[in-house]
């Protein structure tokens, strides 16, 4: 069986938290076979591509829609 590839999306901006660690937690604790990695999309500019199964995007601080930041043009582009 192929490991499930997933893609998780730090927006917390390097800022303390427990979602990342819960994040990691249940990915870790899974059954079936995983492949994860995190991207630390706000602090490192850090966006997976598309070969991923599955992208899991954390909360973070503000609003990640509102922004004029080089991160919010990967984002969403």
């Amino acid at each position: 069986m192929e490991p499930i590839k997933v893609a998780i999306l730090d927006l917390y901006n390097n800022h303390p938290n427990q979602g990342m660690r819960c994040i990691k937690q249940i990915v870790e604790e899974q059954v079936f076979p995983i492949e994860w990695k995190v991207f630390d999309v706000r602090a490192k500019n850090e966006i997976p591509d598309l070969s991923y199964d599955v992208y899991i995007s954390s909360g973070g601080p503000g609003n990640p829609l509102v922004g004029d930041e080089e991160w919010d043009r990967k984002w969403t582009s």
